[in-house]
């Protein structure tokens, strides 16, 4: 068991540096799409604090928009990775054009990208089930309000006539 774990801290730098490269890449393209739902699931994880309409409003509404526009960022990520790909794949038909070493760095690309896409496409998966809570906690409060429809009184502006007794005090 020693030899693992003389194994593991020996590629703990390299880890680290993989880890660092896929938060930045994350950072970059793809956390502007997501940083406000994160927000919105500690409401609705939190019990004190209670989600308003118009933060539902915004994940109803605003939110699938913002996933469209990580999908179309995504797509791009995707197709740069299978470029990646075929590009180690050329190169490994032509013996020579590994002699600059870059072949080591593609693969080692393709592996960070792939570690992207899985983070991002779980980040849209979360979204879609947030949007799903979102509608059903929507629905829930329309349902309330028409079940117990909240009546608004009308306000007077005269006052009732006062009839006052001397003997018994004040009458309406």
């Amino acid at each position: 068991m020693s030899d693992i774990s003389r194994a593991i801290e020996s590629l703990k730098a390299d880890f680290d540096a993989a880890d660092k490269l896929v938060e930045d890449i994350y950072k970059k393209y793809f956390a502007k799409y997501f940083k406000k739902e994160v927000d919105m699931y500690d409401k609705f994880q939190d019990s004190d604090i209670v989600i308003s309409d118009t933060e539902l409003e915004w994940i109803l509404i605003s939110l699938p928009l913002d996933l469209k526009a990580a999908s179309n960022a995504l797509a791009q990520f995707k197709q740069h990775n299978e470029i990646v790909k075929l590009k180690i794949k050329q190169r490994s038909k032509d013996k020579d054009d590994n002699a600059d070493g870059l072949d080591e760095e593609f693969k080692l690309m393709t592996i960070i990208y792939s570690s992207v896409i899985a983070k991002v496409e779980a980040d849209i998966s979360f979204s879609k089930e947030l949007i799903m809570g979102a509608k059903k906690v929507w629905d829930a409060r329309r349902k309330t309000e028409q079940t117990v429809p909240i009546a608004e009184t009308e306000i007077s502006n005269e006052l009732p006539d006062y009839v006052v007794d001397e003997t018994k005090g004040v009458n309406f």
